[in-house]
Parts: structure tokens; C-alpha cells; sequence
């Protein structure tokens, strides 16, 4: 059996704090006034549920993002962390970065420079040690890329 160091054992210490700040306290939580693009998202299996409400102005930048529902705390923090991370964004790009992000908790995807600045995403990383828990961690980002083609979704374990 493998010892995990010190400096590993306190990054996945903060990383799972930075978790269960986000499904305590999450940002953007709740429905606004007025968007532009809707979308709800159901896991069927665990009873997960999110809906995501955006608004994009004219130049295709995301002026509000927020999200609300029900479900375990993976799927809330994720959710909240995607709020922060896509907002004020273009939605080319966020659009691009929910898909690969997805890719990368799905192990589809190498691991790129694309994510390496985000603390978050190295948090949301550590689901992929339990395959069960993903398809919490993505349904925010998969209802995110749905609302903004105007598609509704509900997803199930496979």
C-alpha cells in the first residue's frame, strides 16, 4: 500500500473543503428574473435535479448564470462551481469548456492546460475515483450545455 504524502493529503484536504463550501453556501442559487435560455436536468437514479437559467446578451456573453434543485452535495457544488467559472464568459467558449470538462471527469479526455489554473477543477477532478458519483458531478455542466441549445435532459446510469 501506497503512504500519501503530506503535501497530497493536505491539497485533497482543501480540495474537499472547497466541495462542501460550494454545496453549503452555493453561488448563484436560485432562479432570475429573466433569461434567455433554460434548461432542467434529472438523473433518474440518484434523484438529482437542476435547473440552469442563463442569460446571454447580444455579443453572446453570459451577463447572468445561476442554477437551483435538489441533490447530494457533489452535484450542488458542482453546479455552483460552474456558475462562477461560466459567467461573464462567451458562450462559444463555455460551452467548449463544459464539454471538455465533462470529457475529463469521464476519463475521455487527456488531461490538458486547459484546467490547470482552476483550483475548482481539480476539486471536481476527485470524483472520478468514484465512477458512481460522476454523472453527479457532470449534470450541472451537461444541463449548462442544454439550456444554452434550448434542449431539455434527463440522464441515467449506464
Amino acid at each position: 500500500m501506497h503512504a500519501i504524502s503530506p503535501e497530497k493529503k493536505s491539497l485533497n484536504e482543501l480540495y474537499r473543503k472547497l466541495i462542501l463550501d460550494h454545496a453549503k453556501c452555493p453561488k448563484n442559487f436560485g432562479k432570475q428574473p429573466n433569461n434567455s435560455h433554460y434548461a432542467e436536468g434529472i438523473n433518474s437514479l440518484c434523484g438529482d435535479k437542476i435547473r440552469i437559467y442563463a442569460l446571454v446578451n447580444k455579443n453572446n456573453i453570459i451577463d447572468q448564470l445561476s442554477f437551483e434543485g435538489t441533490g447530494c452535495a457533489i452535484s450542488i457544488a458542482s453546479s455552483s462551481i460552474m456558475t462562477t467559472l461560466l459567467l461573464k464568459q462567451d458562450i462559444n467558449y463555455a460551452e467548449h469548456f463544459a464539454k471538455n470538462l465533462i470529457m475529463t471527469l469521464n476519463n475521455n479526455a487527456e488531461d490538458t492546460n486547459e484546467f490547470n489554473n482552476f483550483s475548482q477543477i481539480e476539486a471536481l477532478k476527485g470524483v472520478r475515483e468514484f465512477p458512481s458519483r460522476i454523472k453527479c458531478a457532470t449534470l450541472g455542466w451537461q444541463s449548462f450545455i442544454s439550456a444554452i441549445n434550448n434542449i431539455n435532459i434527463t440522464t441515467t446510469e449506464r
